[in-house]
């Protein structure tokens, strides 16, 4: 039953992911369609992590107290309706409303449902997590693109929904415990503590950064490759094949294991996708946008798998709720997820896209300052504390011989040698 659990919850998350990116190469045609512009698409991709903001947290607090089972359950009912009312849609008002929909039921998902996943079948389940949203995330387009193109728009929405549909009937049939009910929620001055630590720093900026290239590429990059002339089906192959990327990025760092959940390899993945998007403030060619797309998906692979269970573990050190962890955490990414198409939009709207690209850019640069800065910081601190806990050592030894009074001293000599006696 573990195994069939396990099995179904990777195909939720796979599920949920494939709906996520499968609005990216079919957006320029509703943008035809609809009249959209700029502002309004990025807001349509922007309303997943928007509803996510809103539920996250919550998602995770309500899973720490009641158990994640029953909310899981209705985030799958909750993204099955929404994607219908998707396919059903026929105006802009319509298509937001599914979307921030789909996008609550996404957060409750990706709070709740890691929970649950992580109390039935331990923390290392969530590893798996992350892969299956890069299976997600390569089928998405590509089966959307595909089937958009040949049956029509609706199509792949429909058969989205029957997915989620099945998936979560499965699940509701499986006895499974409920997940962390009943675990005492973090304190405030604990949650404060925790956002203090260097390791929640690192993991939130990663976020942060992963956010906001997801949603520029996903505004910017089809809306240049339709401009060139790419149909629909040659967009979602382009981002099936960057999925393919982010799939076998995120198997590489789960199979090294804690080896891989350090700072410096978020730095380094942090580092990498920010000089990715340099490309396209130099060029907004096919090839470039390619390029671009490619890179920076594999440098999130790395940055997604190592920031949850970096995140976990600093919960356990803080003495937080694993609810509240995750949801804090996807709390900020949603936060990234709006501001970064929204601000893509405007700027690609106003200034070009190669004004987009660059404004995205220095947001990650900004954000890998932190980091650094916050690590190194860590760093320091932890040697002046080492530094000075040896002297204080030494003090508290000497001031607990002073207070408790005279020693021994020297053994006594034995009575027998006072008195003159050998001891054989």
């Amino acid at each position: 039953m573990t195994r069939a659990f396990r099995l179904l919850m990777y195909g939720l998350i796979l599920a949920s992911a494939a709906a996520q990116f499968a609005l990216v190469p079919v957006m320029p045609v509703y943008a035809h369609r609809f009249g959209l512009s700029g502002f309004q698409q990025g807001l349509v991709l922007g309303a997943t992590g928007l509803a996510t903001l809103a539920v996250s947290v919550p998602a995770g607090t309500l899973s720490d107290r009641f158990g994640a089972r029953r909310i899981t359950l209705a985030a799958g009912l909750l993204m099955t309706i929404a994607t219908f009312g998707q396919a059903l849609a026929g105006s802009f008002p319509a298509l937001l409303a599914a979307r921030l929909a789909f996008g609550a039921g996404y957060g409750v998902l990706w709070t709740a449902g890691l929970c649950w996943l992580a109390a039935a079948d331990g923390p290392r389940a969530l590893s798996g997590s992350v892969a299956s949203a890069g299976v997600g995330g390569v089928a998405g387009p590509a089966v959307s693109g595909a089937l958009a193109q040949h049956l029509g728009l609706a199509v792949p929405l429909l058969a989205a929904a029957a997915g989620f549909a099945v998936i979560t009937g499965g699940l509701a049939a499986l006895r499974v415990p409920p997940g962390t009910a009943g675990s005492r929620p973090a304190d405030p001055a604990r949650l404060l503590a925790a956002g203090r630590d260097r390791a929640v720093i690192a993991a939130a900026a990663a976020v942060v950064i992963a956010g906001l290239s997801t949603g520029a590429c996903a505004l910017l990059v089809p809306a240049q490759l339709h401009r060139a002339g790419a149909s629909s089906g040659q967009i979602g192959l382009v981002f099936a094949v960057a999925g393919i990327l982010f799939a076998a990025g995120s198997a590489l760092v789960t199979a090294a294991g804690r080896r891989a959940v350090t700072l410096p390899v978020i730095c380094a993945g942090m580092l990498v996708l920010t000089a990715a998007l340099s490309v396209g403030v130099l060029s907004t060619a096919a090839l470039a946008l390619i390029v671009i797309l490619c890179l920076t998906t594999a440098a999130r692979s790395v940055l997604w798998t190592v920031s949850y269970p970096l995140a976990a573990t600093a919960a356990g050190r803080r003495g937080i709720g694993l609810g509240a962890a995750m949801g804090l955490l996807n709390g900020i990414w949603a936060a990234t997820a709006v501001l970064g198409p929204l601000a893509a939009g405007l700027a690609a709207q106003d200034l070009g896209s190669r004004a987009a690209f660059g404004l995205t850019e220095a947001a990650c640069a900004a954000a890998l300052a932190i980091t650094v800065a916050a690590a190194g910081h860590g760093r320091r601190f932890a040697r002046r504390a080492t530094a000075q806990g040896r002297p204080l050592a030494r003090r508290m030894a000497a001031r607990s011989l002073l207070t408790s009074g005279p020693g021994p001293g020297p053994d006594p000599v034995p009575a027998d040698r006072a008195a003159g006696r050998t001891v054989p």
